[in-house]
């Protein structure tokens, strides 16, 4: 019994040692949800939930950039008080720093630009469209084996509006695939 744990734990260690084997010239597809809401004194209390798949390639061990196309929901009421339920079309392009090459876990920042499509109503009662923020934040994969990752993250983003007050906050979490 003592045997066949010594060589479970081996193993355990050694394909740890095999994670996150990223190259320059690799590729990740990434598919991530994620909980967004604009934080500042233009908005009442707001939130909405969006689902993103990401295309990237690493340029270098450390340096990784890519596209990812967005679909976010959100949930209101008409003025007769009738739910209704809002889909609309974003993208971003990125650009993930990884502070480690190879380990079960890298850490990584990122950067990123967004480009919204939508409207959203402000507290003075006008709609309001931003189309445009950048981003900064912190992230985290964890491999589940040396080409799968579960990948969270965390980032802020700055309106690119020069009256804007306030900012977005960006709470991701998925899956993501190397290639």
């Amino acid at each position: 019994m003592k045997k066949f744990l010594f060589i479970l734990v081996l193993v355990i260690i050694l394909a740890g040692q095999t994670f996150a084997q990223v190259e320059a010239g690799d590729r990740e597809v990434s598919f991530l949800g994620y909980y967004s809401t604009f934080i500042g004194e233009d908005f009442d209390a707001n939130g909405s939930g969006s689902l993103q798949l990401s295309y990237s390639k690493f340029y270098t061990k450390n340096l990784q950039i890519g596209f990812a196309p967005t679909l976010r929901f959100s949930t209101g009421e008409y003025e007769d008080r009738k739910p209704k339920v809002e889909i609309d079309i974003s993208a971003s392009v990125f650009m993930n720093f990884n502070l480690a090459t190879a380990s079960k876990t890298i850490p990584y920042f990122t950067a990123q630009y967004y480009q919204y499509s939508f409207e959203i109503d402000t507290d003075n009662d006008e709609k309001f469209t931003d189309f445009s923020y950048v981003t900064v934040g912190l992230g985290i994969k964890n491999f589940i084996n040396e080409y799968a990752a579960f990948n969270t993250l965390i980032s802020y983003g700055f309106s690119l509006r020069e009256e804007a007050e306030g900012g977005l906050l960006l709470v991701m979490t998925g899956l993501s695939f190397i290639f």
